[in-house]
């Protein structure tokens, strides 16, 4: 973060972006071991493009649950979300409880 960010930007902006990428960090990470064969995974593309099924959303669903306190509903991430957006709706989900 560049010198300065504090005063352009407010305190909650910034903590927000962490936790987006925190969250993101942890879907692409995720999608990598468990869809992809530890390969890099694009965050710009849905969990569609990398095959996940029913029984991997529910994994998937309950390891966010246990890391960041975020319930997904599992047919989210057959949604047209990609991964950058599964994020922010991450946050919009914590935001909701």
């Amino acid at each position: 973060m560049q010198a300065g960010a504090k005063e352009r930007f407010p305190l909650i902006l910034i903590a927000d972006v962490m936790a987006t990428q925190s969250l993101q960090d942890f879907l692409v990470a995720w999608t990598s071991l468990h869809l992809n064969k530890g390969l890099p995974v694009d965050p710009s593309c849905t969990m569609a493009t990398y095959g996940i099924d029913s029984i991997r959303a529910v994994l998937l669903a309950e390891d966010t649950l246990n890391m960041f306190g975020i319930e997904y509903p599992p047919y989210l991430f057959f949604e047209d979300l990609t991964i950058a957006q599964l994020a922010e709706e991450g946050l919009n989900l914590m935001e909701e409880v």
